[in-house]
């Protein structure tokens, strides 16, 4: 193997382990839960989707998601409602107070990130993001 894959492999699983712990600490960023955010910032880059539609986006079971979107649906942030073109189907979306939440998380998020990569270059940034973009797509084939 490769030393720019040993090193690519090991900062990978350190960014993703102090990415968990923050979002498990006091210092977390936010107000929302990890998945939560990510649900809810599907669902308002997307619109509507399907239950079934989510698990898929996210690589998780439907019976996990469900919970998750149960969760979301009690505290107002999400509603369930039929599908238009099927009424037997539940779509999701999200709340007048779940863009709300959503957009104070994002924002606080993104300060957050700013502060986190002020001293890098906006190329730096660009490449960055396209990469992490790349490598995102890899984990989806």
């Amino acid at each position: 193997m490769s030393k720019e894959i040993k090193r690519i492999e090991y900062e990978l699983t350190s960014l993703i382990r102090k990415a968990v712990f923050r979002d498990q600490s006091e210092r977390k960023i936010g107000i929302l839960e990890r998945s939560a955010y990510l649900l809810m910032r599907q669902l308002d880059e997307y619109g509507p989707s399907r239950l079934k539609e989510l698990a898929e986006a996210f690589k998780l079971d439907i019976s996990t998601l469900s919970r998750q979107a149960a969760a979301l649906e009690s505290k107002e942030l999400i509603q369930r409602f039929s599908d238009p073109s099927d009424g037997r189907v539940s779509l999701f979306d999200l709340t007048e107070l779940g863009k709300e939440k959503l957009a104070v998380d994002s924002r606080m998020r993104l300060e957050w990130y700013e502060g986190l990569l002020e001293g890098w270059s906006d190329e730096e940034k660009k490449v960055f993001g396209e990469l992490l973009v790349r490598m995102n797509g890899a984990f989806d084939e």
